[in-house]
């Protein structure tokens, strides 16, 4: 483990890693809550600007392994530089363009960003840290990572209505510039370096045909009907092509992914249920949605419902660091998402007065963000623990990919649902509720997948 010469060096190094990550939910969760404001400036369609916010989530979720891959071989710190570099290059194509054609490359190119940003990030802490300092680096990281999801919302929202959307963005060149300064100091460790091995394009092809067929079944597949020749040619691609990935794969000396992190029931469990917690941003979405439309919220008034999230989170994720030792991971990670499904079951209690819904929503959003900030250390210090050093960036990589593809198709399975059951005749306050019920599900299966999977004493 290589040691920071200085306090003053770790310090730039976890700031500078907190503000990378934070540019991240800048542009991607802010989207969440300014879609109108998009759609009137760019005169596009509601649909236009529903793909600007899944193509960084699908460009950020294929490319991550990739980007983590690279990162071991290359250098960290120097993959970093350029997923800044990147970000401001894409901000910049939001902020000064007219043409929607721009507007959407922009996004791509954020999502290059995030992809380096995310996996990396990790993998760097790792280099530096070990044992309670690793906990403790891993926990601030946490907070930039989850509790980005919720300020995102809140700060776009305030941004948006009083000084317009394009300001989130500027503040994120801003941050992204003051990171980059942060850590000029920092170099990359020689253990990390492996140049030894070729790139698995074929295995990056086949996983791209993967996840872009199975997103298309999730987010168009309720629009066009589930039985519509393309849902339906969609899905045997995905079919086909996940068959042919673990097939050529397992055969590969160097794969795009290595199947053999997935020997690892810690691992697996962490991964899945990570994947499964995130689709939980969907929740996030769908408040703000039925505040808008329902209760007649601003989308600063919307954001607002989630603080307490944010809050509650930025409380207790140093609490799921200290509970690692004390109670081990297993019981943080059943535990924290336990309290995040009572919070979110709360929420779809949507026949309620509109004043007693906004106080049960504050008190949802306390137990949903304490829930999640319990699970977020113990879920990343079990993923990265149990990983061999030169496979870290891979790992954080996969791990990150779950996080992102995760939160990705929870948005569109649960605002697909909430659209299904609108259309099928109930009311707004009905489709809100089973939307809600439907993240409840979700976590209930992370809960079962990591009592199943996860050891119950650490290694």
């Amino acid at each position: 483990m290589t040691a920071l010469s200085s306090k003053r060096k770790q310090r730039s190094l976890i700031i500078g890693v907190m503000l990378s990550i934070l540019t991240y939910w800048l542009f991607a969760q802010a989207l969440l809550n300014i879609g109108p404001q998009i759609q009137s400036t760019y005169h596009a369609s509601l649909n236009i600007v529903n793909i600007s916010v899944s193509l960084t989530s699908f460009v950020t979720g294929v490319l991550m392994v990739v980007a983590g891959n690279v990162a071991d071989k290359l250098g960290r710190v120097k993959m970093i530089y350029l997923a800044l570099i990147l970000n401001v290059l894409g901000s910049l194509l939001l902020v000064l363009t007219s043409y929607i054609g721009l507007f959407l490359l922009g996004r791509v190119v954020q999502g290059f960003s995030a992809a380096i940003i995310m996996p990396t990030t990790i993998a760097l802490f790792n280099d530096y840290f070990d044992g309670e300092a690793r906990k403790k680096a891993l926990s601030y990281w946490s907070i930039g990572a989850f509790g980005g999801t919720g300020f995102a919302s809140t700060f776009a929202g305030l941004i948006s209505t009083y000084l317009g959307w394009q300001y989130i963005f500027i503040l994120s060149i801003v941050i992204s510039i003051v990171a980059f300064w942060l850590l000029r100091d920092i170099s990359d460790t020689q253990r990390q370096r492996d140049t030894s091995a070729h790139f698995d394009l074929v295995g990056l092809v086949i996983f791209i045909a993967m996840i872009a067929s199975i997103s298309f079944v999730i987010t168009q597949g309720y629009k066009m009907g589930w039985t519509h020749p393309y849902s339906l040619g969609c899905l045997l691609i995905f079919v086909v092509s996940m068959g042919l990935f673990l097939f050529v794969e397992q055969r590969r000396v160097e794969p795009f992914i290595n199947l053999r992190l997935f020997k690892n029931k810690a691992f697996v469990g962490a991964v899945i249920a990570n994947t499964l917690l995130n689709t939980c941003v969907g929740v996030i979405a769908l408040i703000n949605i039925f505040a808008q439309g329902s209760l007649k919220l601003n989308s600063f008034q919307a954001g607002l419902l989630t603080l307490p999230y944010v809050i509650a989170l930025l409380i207790v994720v140093r609490v799921g660091e200290k509970g690692i030792n004390r109670f081990g991971s297993k019981v943080m990670m059943v535990g924290g998402p336990t309290l995040s499904a009572i919070g979110i079951a709360l929420l779809s209690m949507t026949f309620l007065s509109s004043s007693s819904y906004l106080v049960l929503v504050i008190i949802a959003s306390v137990l949903f963000g304490t829930g999640t900030g319990l699970f977020a250390t113990p879920a990343l210090n079990t993923a990265v623990s149990t990983t061999p050093q030169d496979k870290v960036g891979v790992a954080s990589g996969i791990f990150k990919m779950g996080s992102t593809l995760g939160g990705a198709f929870g948005i569109a399975i649960i605002t697909s649902v909430y659209e299904g059951v609108l259309s099928s005749g109930k009311s707004v306050s009905q489709a809100a509720s089973y939307g809600f019920l439907t993240g409840v599900l979700m976590v209930v299966i992370a809960i079962i997948v990591g009592g199943c999977l996860l050891p119950r004493k650490e290694n």
